[in-house]
């Protein structure tokens, strides 16, 4: 029968939606050929990061496929630095810290917070509040299963692409001859583009920086050097990271719904998108090839 690959991205710790999507177009955990491939974005957002995690650490190496996406790198670095900053808490990556160390006071402090009326922030009990959200924190960013992760997403089993005779597989684009600004991106909200990109032979030399500036590809900024021809490649080029509404809306000229997030295949500009927008729309795309159509 020969190897089955079921591609999808940007899960963003919505493990059960992704199992009943894996079912639907038939995943099986116990066949052997039956190869599980991510486009990036394992966390943040959703509320399953420590069943998707376990899930997919039981699966046998030789079975998945890991390509980072910009969210690993994001969790990275506020691990690094050891306390969330604003697009830590705007992207959820602290919250996936919290599930994956099963710290469950949060809730409570949370809605402690949001009871805050007229609090006397001297007082025994918001000390006593405050001195709990901070060692639990601190718990998380230093615990076990948290240095497991990062050594994890550093390893050598994440990469930065997946080439196959007619795919690459990437996360957001390949890395072109301009390459994003990130300090400004993060300070901007990711929008920032800094010139024309130009496409770039040697793409697959590209620096470990330039393939993390990669993953942060702004579709809505590049769209039209993606219509001029910059995937010059001769293979399609799968990516996750941007909501496929918006790559239907800006290279087929057909308007979708926010949420409305199928894969979107382009014969023309050999562009496959695989980002469902989960976290609106309740979807995980699943992309099935065998073995002989990679």
């Amino acid at each position: 029968m020969g190897k089955k690959y079921f591609i999808t991205s940007d899960i963003h710790s919505y493990f059960s939606i992704m199992m009943k999507a894996l079912k639907r177009r038939g995943f099986d955990i116990n066949n052997q050929d039956h190869i599980f491939v991510l486009v990036g974005d394992l966390f943040d957002r959703g509320p399953e990061s420590l069943e998707l995690y376990n899930w997919v650490r039981a699966l046998p190496k030789e079975r998945r496929i890991l390509i980072r996406g910009n969210h690993e790198y994001l969790f990275r670095d506020m691990v690094k630095r050891g306390h969330a900053e604003s697009h830590d808490y705007h992207n959820m990556t602290i919250d996936s810290l919290y599930q994956l160390n099963k710290w469950n006071d949060i809730e409570e402090v949370h809605d402690y917070y949001k009871s805050l009326i007229d609090v006397d922030f001297d007082s025994p009990e918001y000390r006593q509040k405050e001195s709990h959200l901070k060692d639990g924190r601190q718990k998380c960013f230093y615990s076990q299963i948290t240095k497991e992760i990062i050594d994890w997403f550093a390893s050598d089993e994440w990469i930065n692409y997946w080439e196959t005779p007619n795919y690459i597989f990437t996360h957001g684009f390949i890395p072109l001859r301009q390459h994003i600004n990130f300090e400004k991106s993060l300070q901007y909200g990711y929008y920032i583009k800094d010139g024309d990109d130009e496409y770039r032979d040697d793409w697959r030399n590209a620096t470990n920086d330039e393939w993390e500036d990669a993953t942060w590809f702004n579709w809505r900024a590049n769209y039209q050097l993606v219509k001029n021809g910059l995937n010059k490649t001769g293979k399609y080029i799968v990516v996750g990271h941007w909501h496929t509404s918006d790559l239907y809306k800006f290279l087929n000229g057909t308007h979708r719904q926010t949420y409305d997030c199928p894969i979107y295949k382009s014969k023309r500009y050999k562009i496959i998108g695989l980002d469902a927008c989960t976290a609106g729309s309740g979807k995980v795309n699943i992309m099935v090839l065998k073995e002989e159509e990679l």
